[in-house]
């Protein structure tokens, strides 16, 4: 099991210049497809974030929590959403996009999951500075306590590899792993407290459970980050589970990786 985490980590950290070569490559083609570019990187999110305010917080009258406004309460947790969920989607098939490739050269395949998550990233900051401009709107602006995002975006980052890394190769053995993932994706968007207040589900055995989501104490980080300032701790539960998990599917997944090294050519 050790022998695999260390192959992981070496491949990754020996090939970073590629990693960020390849995510470059994917972003800028991206934009050469459309005559646009870098716009819809933007405009992308943007519709998505004002459909469900639209939905959530004008036809159902979704109030303000607490004293912050619906909108701005629900943007702290869709920046993280619109992250990790392309995140674990695309990660699971990065293996299988590059098949191409590894049948014609040899290919350090456990970087792949990273390469997804990078591109990604892209994206990430672009909503951040819509984030950042909708925030100052309404008298929320950077402080020292965004400091913390360094930590959590770091926590998104390590979780979506360390799934990526299983689900890639699983959807390698069976391509219906993607398609369960896409479901399960679907589900969670309404499970995790990001268009709704966990509040509303009192503090018994659900509201325990959801805390245990690992995307939960993400989006829980990002807002305390921006609104309530209570610190790491304050959600240690959480935390626990997040690391255990997350920990748990690096070494299942580079086991994984690992095992399954020489045999991605005979899977396609």
């Amino acid at each position: 099991m050790f022998t695999s985490v260390k192959y992981v980590l070496t491949e990754n950290l020996q090939n970073t210049h590629r990693i960020v070569s390849i995510a470059k490559y994917e972003i800028l083609a991206d934009m050469r497809d459309s005559k646009l570019g870098v716009f819809w990187n933007f405009a992308n999110p943007v519709i998505q974030v004002l459909t469900y305010w639209f939905v959530f917080g004008y036809v159902f009258n979704r109030k303000d929590v607490g004293e912050i406004p619906y909108l701005v309460w629900m943007l702290g947790g869709m920046v993280v959403w619109f992250f990790v969920s392309p995140c674990i989607t695309d990660g699971c098939n990065a293996v299988f996009k590059k098949v191409d490739v590894i049948t014609k050269m040899k290919f350090p395949v456990s970087i792949l999951p990273m390469t997804v998550v990078l591109e990604k990233l892209f994206d990430h900051f672009c909503l951040m500075i819509i984030l950042i401009v909708v925030f100052a709107t309404q008298g929320y602006y950077p402080s020292v306590h965004w400091l913390g995002l360094i930590y959590y975006l770091l926590c998104t980052i390590i979780f979506s590899v360390s799934l990526s890394l299983t689900t890639s190769v699983l959807n390698m053995l069976a391509r219906d792993t993607r398609k369960l993932i896409l479901a399960s994706m679907r589900m969670l968007l309404y499970l995790t407290p990001i268009l709704w207040n966990i509040e509303k589900v009192g503090q018994g055995l659900i509201s325990r459970l959801i805390t245990c989501n690992p995307i939960y104490y993400l989006v829980q980080g990002y807002r305390d980050c921006f609104f309530y300032h209570r610190g790491f701790m304050a959600y240690s539960w959480s935390m626990a589970w997040f690391w255990g998990l997350t920990v748990a599917l690096f070494f299942f997944g580079s086991y994984m990786m690992y095992k399954f090294k020489t045999r991605f050519i005979d899977l396609i």
